[in-house]
C-alpha cells in the first residue's frame, strides 16, 4: 500500500514539474512587453488586468461597490482553491454578520434624519436664533420708546399749615392720598452708535448662518463617510470569512495529506495557526462592523446602531452627495472662509462702534400726566402735556471707552489672523482633497496588481504543494499574502471613495440650495 502511495506522490510530482516547465517555457518564448505594459501570461494563469475601478464581486454584499469608480470593472480572478473543496468547509464563524435592527433605505432618509436630529447642526441653528435675537435688541435702541407710569402716595404724617390751593390754614396735605398717571414717549433723533450697532448685528446674523452652513457641510461629510464605513466594514467582515474559508481548506488539505503520509504534523500545525489568525481577523472585523454601525447611528442622531440596506449603493452615494451640496469655484466661496471673513468684519465694526460713543445723542420726548389733585399740576389742571428734547453727551467715564476700544482692537487683530489661517488651511485642504483622489486611484491600481499576483502565486503554490514539490510553509505564506492583499484592496476601495467624497465637499456649500427632491 505504501508503494502505491509513493508511486502516486511521484506521479503528482512529475505532473507538476511538467506543468511548471510548460509555464516557464511559455514565459521564455513570449515576446517582450513594451515599457509600462505587463508581459502576456501563459494559458491557465488568470489574466486580470488592474484598472482604476473597484472590481465587482459575486456576493450580494460586495455588489454595492459596483461602479464606485469610473471605468470598466476587471473580471473575476481564479481562486487558489477549487469550489468543491471550499464547499466542504463548515464552521460557525463562516456565518455572515447579522443585519442591524434598523437600516437606512436611501440617502435622502439619512439626510433628513441628520438635519433633524444632529446635535451639532441643531446647536448651529440655535446660534443663528441667538444672533437674530441680538439683532432685534440692537434695533430697539434706534426705535421710539413708550413708557407708562402710575403712582399712588399716602402721607402718614400730616400737619396744620397754609393750603396753597385755597390760601387757608388747614390740615395738610389735603387730601392725604394722591394718585398720578403719566405716559412718556421718546424718539431718537441722533443716535449714530445705535444705528451702527444695528447694522453690525445684522452682519452677525449672516456670520452665524455661514457657521451653520460650515457645520452642515461637515455633518453631511461625516454622514457620507459613516455610510461608506459601514459598507466597507461589512465587506471587510465578508472578506475575512473568505480568508477563513481558505485557511480551513488549507488545514483540511494538510490533514488529508497527513493521513495519507504525504505530510507531517508540522504542516498541520502550521495550517492550524493560520486558521487561528483568520479567526482573530473575523472577530476584529465583526467588532469593526458593530462600531461602524454605532458611529452611523450617532451621525443620524441615535444612540443605537444603524445598518445600511443593499439599496444604498456606493456608486449612487457620490451622486446623491453632489445633488445635496452646491459646488463652489474659489476658496472664498467656502462657508468656513466666508464665516471667518464675516467675523473679521464684525470685529472691525466693533472698534468703530466705540468711536461713535464719543458723539452726543439727541432724543425728542413728550409726556402726558394726569393728576388727581389739580393744584399740584403746573397748569392747575388734572392733565398736563409737555414736549421737549434731551441731549446726552458722556464727556468723561473714567477711561471706560478707551479700555473698550483697546479690547476690541485686540479682538480685531485676533480675528484677522484667524481669517488668514482659515484661508490658508482651506487652500491646503482643497489642494490635498483633489490630490488624494489621484493618490487613492494609484494606490488602488497597485493594490489590485498585488492582489492579482498574490492570487496567481497562491494558485501555483497549491499546485506545487499537491504535487509534492512545494512545502506547506510556501503554501501558508502564499495564502497569508493573498489574505493581506485582499484586505488591502478593500481598504483602498474605501479610501478612493472617501477621497472622492472629500474632494466633492472641499468647495461645497451644503445649505440645501442644491438639494434635489427625494
Amino acid at each position: 500500500m505504501a508503494a502505491f502511495r509513493s508511486l502516486g506522490v511521484t506521479g503528482l510530482a512529475l505532473g507538476a514539474g511538467l506543468l511548471l516547465s510548460a509555464v516557464a517555457s511559455a514565459q521564455d518564448h513570449a515576446p517582450p512587453a513594451a515599457v509600462g505594459q505587463t508581459a502576456p501570461l501563459p494559458a491557465g494563469v488568470p489574466t486580470t488586468a488592474p484598472t482604476s475601478t473597484i472590481p465587482i464581486r459575486p456576493t450580494s454584499e460586495l455588489d454595492r461597490f459596483d461602479g464606485a469608480a469610473s471605468g470598466v470593472p476587471s473580471p473575476a480572478a481564479e481562486e487558489p482553491f477549487p469550489p468543491e473543496l471550499l464547499d466542504e468547509v463548515r464552521d460557525p464563524m463562516l456565518e455572515p454578520v447579522p443585519r442591524a435592527d434598523r437600516e437606512l433605505l436611501r440617502w435622502q432618509e439619512a439626510l433628513a434624519m441628520t438635519r433633524r436630529r444632529s446635535t451639532n447642526l441643531r446647536t448651529a441653528y440655535a446660534q443663528v436664533g441667538v444672533a437674530q435675537g441680538q439683532a432685534r435688541q440692537a434695533l430697539a435702541s434706534a426705535l421710539p420708546t413708550l413708557i407708562a407710569n402710575s403712582s399712588i402716595n399716602h402721607h402718614l404724617l400730616r400737619g396744620d399749615g397754609l393750603d396753597i390751593g385755597t390760601f387757608t390754614f388747614r390740615r395738610i396735605p389735603d387730601p392725604p392720598t394722591t394718585w398720578n398717571n403719566s405716559v412718556e414717549a421718546r424718539l431718537p433723533l441722533f443716535a449714530p452708535r445705535a444705528w451702527w450697532d444695528r447694522r453690525t448685528a445684522e452682519l452677525a446674523v449672516r456670520a452665524a448662518e455661514l457657521d451653520a452652513k460650515e457645520v452642515e457641510r461637515q455633518v453631511i461629510g461625516g454622514l457620507a463617510e459613516a455610510i461608506v464605513a459601514v459598507i466597507t466594514a461589512e465587506r471587510m467582515a465578508e472578506v475575512s470569512r473568505v480568508n477563513l474559508r481558505f485557511a480551513l481548506s488549507t488545514y483540511e488539505l494538510n490533514r488529508r495529506r497527513e493521513r495519507l503520509g504525504a505530510a507531517n504534523m508540522v504542516d498541520v500545525l502550521r495550517a492550524e495557526q493560520e486558521v487561528l489568525r483568520s479567526r482573530t481577523q473575523v472577530v476584529n472585523a465583526d467588532e469593526a462592523v458593530r462600531r461602524a454601525r454605532e458611529a452611523l447611528g450617532l451621525a443620524l442622531g441615535y444612540d443605537t446602531p444603524w445598518g445600511v440596506t443593499p439599496e444604498i449603493r456606493l456608486d449612487r452615494l457620490r451622486a446623491d452627495a453632489a445633488a445635496t451640496c452646491r459646488q463652489g469655484r474659489t476658496i472664498g466661496e467656502r462657508p468656513d472662509v466666508q464665516a471667518a471673513d464675516a467675523g473679521l468684519l464684525l470685529a472691525e465694526r466693533n472698534v468703530t462702534s466705540i468711536d461713535f460713543s464719543y458723539l452726543p445723542q439727541v432724543q425728542a420726548q413728550s409726556t402726558v400726566t394726569y393728576f388727581t389733585v389739580p393744584k399740584f399740576a403746573a397748569n392747575q389742571d388734572h392733565v398736563t402735556w409737555t414736549v421737549g428734547g434731551l441731549l446726552t453727551w458722556h464727556l468723561y467715564d473714567g477711561g471706560l471707552r478707551y479700555a473698550q476700544r483697546a479690547t476690541n482692537e485686540g479682538q480685531r487683530d485676533a480675528a484677522e489672523q484667524r481669517a488668514l489661517q482659515v484661508r490658508r488651511d482651506a487652500t491646503i485642504q482643497v489642494r490635498q482633497a483633489y490630490r488624494n483622489v489621484q493618490v487613492a486611484k494609484t494606490q488602488l491600481e497597485v493594490s489590485q496588481q498585488t492582489r492579482d499576483a498574490a492570487r496567481r502565486f497562491a494558485r501555483l503554490s497549491r499546485i506545487k504543494f499537491e504535487s509534492g514539490t512545494g512545502t506547506s510553509f510556501d503554501l501558508v505564506d502564499a495564502l497569508r499574502s493573498l489574505r493581506e492583499a485582499e484586505l488591502d484592496v478593500t481598504l483602498r476601495e474605501f479610501e478612493l471613495l472617501q477621497a472622492e467624497i472629500g474632494a466633492l465637499l472641499a468647495l461645497a456649500t451644503c445649505d440645501g440650495s442644491g438639494r434635489s427632491a427625494p
